[in-house]
């Protein structure tokens, strides 16, 4: 009977220290977990902006994570959400660096819809958490955030002021500079800038368009010219500008004419 209890006494004595172990090397592992981004891949679809996001998740402990869950949420600079995305990873061993291959789809439509963003820069902020379970048995969660910057496709967007000269003798032509700089660094600016001509009976008496090819970090700068009757060239009011490009669509930009 002294020999059973001294035995059982060393058992739970183990069992404590075993436990302790592992509570203590569990603790100090969970430190030892590391989240960073590599630089984004992105690619286009009809109606998305898909970012491909590399994210390195370091696990330097001692024991696998298990059922890693991480959900992304993309910021405008109001904090007003503009996409969420969720991965999910089954395990991760112990002394291992992963690369997980995060997707995040922005949806062009609704972020066009905001001239703000055709024509200033700003910074969208991601919010990343990770909801994972250590060794099989301690739930853990850690956060972290970073900044995805955003350009403007139609940065400082200029009108010149129009001018006219003979074209021909019954034809003036009217002639409007424009320039843009296309800032972002996803997308290119391809379609037609097209102009129409607007009498002071708010009638179109003359139309123009031109193509155009911006890539990014690129700029344009050139200039559109309508045709006009020459007995109409007195009673133009206004010069209406358009840019329609297969991502977006936007105007009238009113220039009055002098």
């Amino acid at each position: 009977m002294k020999i059973s209890l001294r035995a059982m006494s060393w058992a739970t004595r183990f069992f404590w220290i075993i436990a302790l172990t592992i509570t203590i090397t569990c603790v100090y592992s969970v430190t030892l977990i590391r989240i960073s981004f590599e630089e984004p891949t992105t690619y286009m679809t009809e109606e998305d902006l898909n970012i491909m996001l590399p994210i390195i998740l370091g696990n330097e402990g001692y024991y696998n994570i298990a059922d890693l869950n991480i959900t992304t949420q993309l910021l405008d600079s109001e904090n007003s959400q503009i996409s969420k995305a969720t991965t999910y990873v089954s395990q991760i061993p112990p002394q291992n660096n992963t690369t997980i291959l995060h997707n995040i789809s922005l949806p062009m439509d609704e972020i066009m819809a905001n001239v703000d963003y055709l024509f200033n820069d700003s910074n969208f902020t991601l919010l990343c958490s990770a909801q994972l379970s250590y060794a099989n048995l301690v739930p853990f969660s850690l956060e972290t955030n970073t900044t995805i910057p955003w350009g403007a496709p139609l940065f400082n967007f200029t009108t010149g002021d129009p001018t006219s000269n003979m074209y021909n003798l019954t034809h003036f032509g009217v002639i409007i500079p424009i320039s843009f700089e296309n800032h972002s660094p996803y997308i290119s600016v391809t379609g037609v800038i097209r102009v129409e001509i607007i009498n002071r009976a708010h009638q179109v008496i003359g139309e123009g368009s031109v193509s155009m090819d911006v890539p990014p970090g690129t700029s344009y700068d050139g200039q559109l010219e309508v045709v006009v009757n020459a007995t109409l060239i007195d009673g133009i009011e206004q010069v209406h500008v358009y840019v329609e490009t297969s991502m977006f669509n936007y105007g009238p930009i009113v220039i009055d004419y002098e």
